[in-house]
């Protein structure tokens, strides 16, 4: 009768410290205007962001999700560990919410913080599904505030996000032109460092890849400027709850009102620390507490860090002191190209773009640049935020044996795939994990895209040179050419999703499965997901060119996936009979193709087996040979003279050549003139679509 007695005692005791909260949210469409042109979003509760959902540690939550829309529908708890059913993430930890259906999401809040919520379908979350979380702690907060305030930064385009996907298919750098971020040797000329073009094409780049995506405006709160606590005061402390749902933008937080003190990462407490400013990937949160100066006023900005826009957010209602506005970073500097540096880079690479404007001659950046302090009154405050300066309130030591995995960050911008080890997740295998180790993984990012990893269902360090107290987060920024390592304790269950936070970077196949090798899997999950279109990595997509000049006509179409391509051209001089040809290419890298073609002009047909390879300074040769039996080589490459003005050059063994000169002010549309040893000069349009 005893343990009946002891067993009651604890359910009661349970009971009475567990509030089970309600929350029903309705996922649906809706016109917005945040650029000064309607566009159709998809908003919870009629609202962008979502409603905050508020809970208390130890709180049960039950959230009735109803899709009213015509397509499936999903809701994922970025960053609270519950179990893994609830975890939201089709086809991996539960069947999509259909058209019209509901799902009813039940689990207990085992831990404080700052986290959030989004559609984990498709690229839904750019569209405005997105929405905060805030847990307080049962036993209340460590830091005293007055005021406590959510502040959630994303991104927004008018334009359809499958149809954005859309566009970087066809060129990784087709928002260059809206962005104004074009690569030209007048930029390099201009920053005395053409020395760095040279480097960099020899390399097969043109520069870092700050950003893809063109934006229309950026938010706060889905305002495009934030104004809160109006009745704030000066001397009155302000908890800001900072969270990072834009789908592909970096975020630098940066002020001149006085200072951050950091005292949470990704939901997490850690030991406080001030900081001038700091940079937020993809689908982190950061709280930090700000004081109100004596004019009652304090500013600070969200500026999305290849300098194309930001965000103003105010506290209070007196004068502040203007944040900086948006600055172009220097992207003309030398890249290293291979599987790193050589460092365990566990930070953020900070770059001062307003010092690197300045600087006649930009350097490699300096990573040890993090550590430098400014001597403010009696304490000291940090310049830039970075990992390493992050510490665990609590020593957190892992025990178990050691499992290791290396995760290469590959893609390229050309094609638009992106994926780990050169595999998109629909052909790679699952990650398999054994309960009761200790599992590092080791990233090794050999692309030129800063990459915000996010793993499920667990908080992992960061290993960073702080021992037990590493930072514990649930995404991290690998920075590019870098390499960041973090280690977790696996102690969950069944199917995790890791993957980039980039959300056209994860559609486009940098994921994965974390198993746990304990478990088969779900067949009824994966005959689902094939028969759905959720995987979005190996779809096909097209492009056409078609180019009309006083000498000669030419069109192209290509369509192609990860790794299949197939090309149509025709071509028609004048003076000279229609050549008409069609390749079939099967991509082995990012600078080697193998092809089958053949070639038809004045009734004859042309057999060819061959390769394409992109050389040194991004010369794309191929080499075939016919079913003559001869052989035949062919090169070209191409390169902006100024933002607007490019230059191709191309010839081929049979004493062919073309060289054109194209004005460019858009990705669709260019003037050109033309010279080639069939037809001469010509002058016309190109078009793109």
């Amino acid at each position: 009768m005893k343990p009946v007695l002891v067993m009651l005692c604890v359910l009661l005791t349970t009971t009475a410290y567990s509030k089970e909260v309600f929350y029903e949210l309705n996922v649906d469409h809706k016109t917005v205007n945040f650029s000064g042109q309607t566009a159709t979003a998809m908003a919870i509760n009629g609202s962008i962001p979502a409603p905050k959902l508020e809970f208390t540690e130890g709180d049960v939550a039950i959230i009735k999700v109803i899709n009213h829309t015509q397509d499936e529908a999903s809701i994922h708890w970025h960053g609270l560990l519950l179990p893994q059913e609830q975890d939201g993430v089709p086809y991996i930890t539960y069947f999509p919410i259909a058209a019209g259906a509901s799902f009813k999401y039940r689990f207990e809040l085992k831990h404080a913080g700052t986290y959030w919520y989004h559609s984990h379908t498709r690229i839904d979350e750019q569209k405005g599904q997105y929405g905060s979380i805030v847990v307080h702690p049962k036993q209340g907060y460590q830091q005293s505030f007055d005021h406590d305030v959510v502040v959630q930064l994303s991104d927004w385009t008018d334009e359809d996000p499958v149809d954005v996907l859309k566009n970087l298919k066809m060129d990784g750098d087709w928002y260059a032109y809206k962005k104004d971020s074009v690569f030209s040797i007048q930029g390099y000329l201009e920053n005395s460092n053409l020395d760095a073009w040279l480097t960099n094409r020899w390399q097969r780049m043109e520069g870092m890849d700050v950003s893809d995506v063109g934006y229309d405006a950026f938010l706060a709160n889905g305002q495009t400027s934030l104004a809160l606590l109006p009745d704030a005061k000066a001397g009155e402390k302000v908890r800001v709850r900072l969270i990072n749902s834009g789908a592909s933008s970096y975020f630098d937080i940066q002020q001149r009102s006085g200072v951050f003190e950091v005292v949470a990462a990704d939901g997490l407490d850690v030991q406080p620390i001030k900081v001038k400013e700091l940079r937020m990937g993809m689908a982190e949160t950061y709280d930090v507490i700000v004081t109100i100066p004596s004019s009652g006023g304090f500013e600070f900005a969200a500026n999305n860090i290849d300098g194309t826009g930001g965000v103003k957010v105010k506290l209070g209602s007196g004068s502040a002191t203007p944040s900086p506005d948006p600055q172009r970073p220097n992207v003309f500097a030398k890249m290293q190209h291979g599987d790193g540096d050589g460092e365990d880079h566990s930070m953020h690479q900070m770059s001062n773009t307003t010092a690197a404007k300045q600087q006649p001659k930009p350097q490699q950046h300096n990573h040890h640049q993090h550590h430098q302090m400014m001597k403010d009154s009696t304490e000291q405050i940090v310049n830039t935020l970075n990992y390493a300066l992050l510490k665990t309130r609590q020593p957190v030591k892992y025990t178990g044996e050691l499992q290791t995995y290396t995760l290469r960050l590959t893609g390229d911008m050309e094609s638009y795939n992106w994926n780990f080890n050169n595999l998109p997740l629909s052909k790679a295998d699952v990650i398999k994990i054994d309960k009761g180790k200790v599992v590092r993984f080791h990233f090794k990012n050999e692309s030129m895209m800063h990459h915000p990893l996010h793993l499920h269902g667990h908080f992992f360090k960061v290993i960073s040179g702080n021992g037990e107290y590493d930072v514990l987060k649930h995404t991290v920024d690998v920075p590019p050419m870098g390499s960041v390592t973090i280690e977790f304790a696996a102690n969950e269950e069944k199917d995790w999703f890791f993957h980039c936070h980039n959300l056209y970077h994860a559609k486009t196949g940098m994921a994965r499965v974390v198993r746990y090798s304990d478990y088969q899997g779900n067949p009824a999950f994966t005959k689902a997901k094939m028969l759905s279109n959720e995987i979005m990595d190996d779809d096909w997509y097209s492009r056409s060119d078609l180019t009309l000049l006083s000498s000669h006509l030419y069109a192209k179409f290509r369509i192609s996936n990860t790794n299949y391509m197939v090309e149509l051209a025709a071509e028609k001089h004048f003076s000279e009979a229609l050549e008409l040809g069609a390749r079939f290419h099967y991509k082995q890298s990012s600078w080697l193709q193998y092809f089958l073609g053949v070639e038809r002009e004045a009734q004859e047909n042309e057999l060819m087996v061959g390769l394409k390879y992109i050389t040194p300074f991004n010369i794309e040769t191929a080499i075939w040979i016919n079913d003559e039996g001869k052989i035949q080589a062919e090169a070209e490459t191409e390169f902006q003279l100024t933002p607007n003005i490019g230059l191709s050059i191309g010839a081929s063994s049979e004493s062919e050549w073309q060289t054109a000169l194209e004005y460019r002010s858009s990705p669709n549309w260019s003037i050109a003139i033309n010279a080639n040893e069939t037809s001469g000069v010509g002058v016309g349009i190109t078009a793109t679509f």
